[in-house]
């Protein structure tokens, strides 16, 4: 069971996801990319419904939230959200690109090879599912970032915002805690025991990009800017 400052962090971190849907849904940012849309429903359904496992956890004749602390529900919670933050990184790679043809063949190569090589892991390997999802995520991101990098391409705030996230969270708290933890180390416990105050921050991150003022973009027709897709959508 947590513990109450445990239970604090997940209220808060719930509150603001909430905060986080309404910003998106008010803004329309949502049409931008469905499949974050997608990932704040589930984690907001998933949640309440674990707060209200923790609450009625131990009544007697209930045995459903119990279910929450099994090591089957885990892992197919666990590997649904890495399926859908596999979307966004998906999502992300095609909308980024998609108003610059002469990145395409380098993402397509870049996001194919991420695909193949983490969908050839999964199907062929003995290693749990999870994992191998979190690291081909990761990749796919890391993808998306090198395309914007080398051939500096404009972004919506939007997109910037869910790239600048996304990449450093999951790659100290997946690959960095994975290779610790596999290597004994102590910096594996202390990275996981800060991991709920880091995701809490990050959900703060997506709270102030998706309530902060539109950018304005001077000196630019507005042809070109939908075209970037750098226009109010």
């Amino acid at each position: 069971m947590p513990s109450a400052l445990q239970l604090a962090m997940a209220v808060a971190t719930k509150i603001g996801v909430a905060i986080v849907l309404i910003g998106v849904l008010r803004r329309g940012l949502h049409r931008r990319c469905w499949s974050f849309l997608v990932y704040l429903l589930a984690i907001l359904i998933y949640s309440s419904a674990e707060m209200a496992g923790v609450m009625l956890y131990g009544v007697p004749g209930l045995e459903w939230p119990q279910w929450f602390w099994s090591w089957d529900f885990w892992h197919f919670q666990q590997t649904a959200f890495e399926l859908v933050k596999l979307a966004v990184a998906v999502e992300l790679g095609l909308r980024v690109v998609a108003a610059f043809p002469g990145t395409w063949r380098l993402a397509r190569g870049l996001l194919g090879a991420a695909l193949l090589t983490t969908t050839a892991a999964v199907m062929l390997g003995r290693a749990p599912q999870h994992p191998l999802l979190a690291t081909g995520t990761i990749w796919l991101f890391g993808a998306v970032s090198l395309v914007v990098v080398l051939f500096n391409l404009p972004l919506h705030a939007w997109y910037r915002a869910l790239l600048l996230s996304f990449v450093p969270y999951l790659f100290v708290f997946s690959t960095v805690t994975g290779i610790l933890t596999r290597r004994g180390d102590a910096l594996a416990t202390t990275l996981g025991s800060i991991d709920q105050v880091a995701y809490l921050v990050l959900v703060g991150w997506w709270a102030y990009a998706a309530w902060r003022a539109e950018e304005s973009v001077g000196d630019v027709s507005p042809a070109v800017l939908r075209r970037l897709g750098l226009a109010r959508a």
